[in-house]
């Protein structure tokens, strides 16, 4: 607890961002190694962008009382992670945000003028989309930001200071949440939407994330237990707002666990399901939210936190923390589900194994 406490009491330093080297350690594979490293890359993300209790993204310089809008741009994985963010800026900073497919962004026709920020989320900077993107706004007048898996800060990124060698992004996808959730609080403080009280209680919560996340790792043997209950036929996972959010990312997850499609749809749409599906995955970060999920299906596999009374054998349930921050353990969850699935199946695990 001291260390943690230290690095919220220094006021002013310069810290130098090194490529983490790609190392398996003891863990048998990547895509293990980077779900168990979670709690320490989050500790690492919160020392660079909290300091003495506040959130500090100033090295951008932002003028945030000019934005009027904001597009968050992404691809894959990630899409689940930017329709969060889409909600949290909405509720937190009080400012228009877009979620939108960064291969969509190419070729749609965003308003891009000096009001208006795109936030480009992306392992590489230098692949094609994010290039085209970033040409596009810059050339429009808006402002871009980036947020990549390791690039040094400056006035338009922000680094996870992360190499990814597992076959899908998972402690990547957690990071990305984080940071996108901390612009959002910045962003609202900034603009008076919220109090500078809420912001410290969200980051005592941030602190306290991360033996959260431990609490579902040690759940692992429970959570495997009832992974090899699924069955990939037909398979929905569900959620409503930032639940869909971390529905859609589920379901990127289990379609590579079990090298077959699974779809995802919010809950208050499963009336409209062509067929009555029995075989779903249920997301619900608090009491609102998990009613109506039980509405539309009550006997899913429900991933929910502990202070929901009703659990029932077939739920995953994790310590809670505030609403901002229930989907990053909700997902750990399904990390290692996904997990244990692909290693049931043989599916390749490390990124290295796809060339082998």
């Amino acid at each position: 607890m001291k260390n943690r406490e230290k690095i919220f009491i220094r006021k002013k330093r310069k810290i130098r961002l090194e490529a983490p080297v790609a190392d398996k350690g003891s863990f048998p594979d990547f895509m293990r190694k980077e779900i168990f490293a979670q709690p320490e890359l989050l500790n690492g993300l919160l020392e660079r962008y909290i300091t003495a209790g506040k959130i500090n993204f100033d090295f951008l310089k932002i003028k945030i009382d000019k934005i009027k809008r904001i597009y968050i741009a992404g691809n894959g994985e990630n899409y689940g992670c930017i329709l969060a963010g889409a909600y949290n800026f909405e509720v937190l900073a009080d400012i228009v945000c877009v979620p939108i497919l960064l291969s969509e962004f190419n070729f749609s026709n965003p308003i891009l003028d000096k009001n208006t920020m795109v936030i480009i989320i992306s392992a590489d900077k230098a692949c094609a989309d994010v290039k085209s993107a970033v040409r596009r706004v810059r050339e429009s007048g808006a402002r871009v930001i980036g947020i990549f898996n390791f690039e040094p800060d400056d006035s338009e990124a922000i680094s996870l200071n992360l190499t990814e060698m597992g076959c899908v992004s998972t402690a990547g996808y957690t990071l990305r949440y984080i940071v996108l959730s901390l612009l959002a609080l910045y962003f609202g403080e900034k603009n008076q939407v919220i109090t500078e009280l809420y912001v410290r209680i969200a980051t005592k919560m941030l602190q306290s994330l991360t033996d959260k996340i431990k609490y579902v790792l040690e759940s692992e043997y429970s959570i495997k237990q009832i992974a090899r209950d699924i069955n990939p036929l037909n398979l929905l996972t569900i959620g409503t707002n930032v639940d869909f959010a971390a529905a859609a990312y589920a379901a990127y997850l289990l379609s590579f666990a079990f090298n077959s499609d699974v779809h995802t749809i919010p809950a208050g749409e499963m009336g409209f399901a062509r067929s009555k599906r029995k075989n779903v995955i249920g997301f619900a970060s608090n009491e609102h939210f998990y009613n109506e999920l039980i509405k539309k299906a009550e006997d899913c596999i429900k991933i929910i936190p502990q202070n929901i009374s009703e659990q029932g054998e077939y739920s995953i349930s994790y310590d809670d923390t505030i609403p901002l921050f229930n989907p990053v353990l909700s997902t750990v969850a399904v990390q290692l589900m996904a997990y244990h699935i692909a290693k049931g199946n043989n599916i390749p695990l490390d990124k290295s194994q796809l060339t082998d």
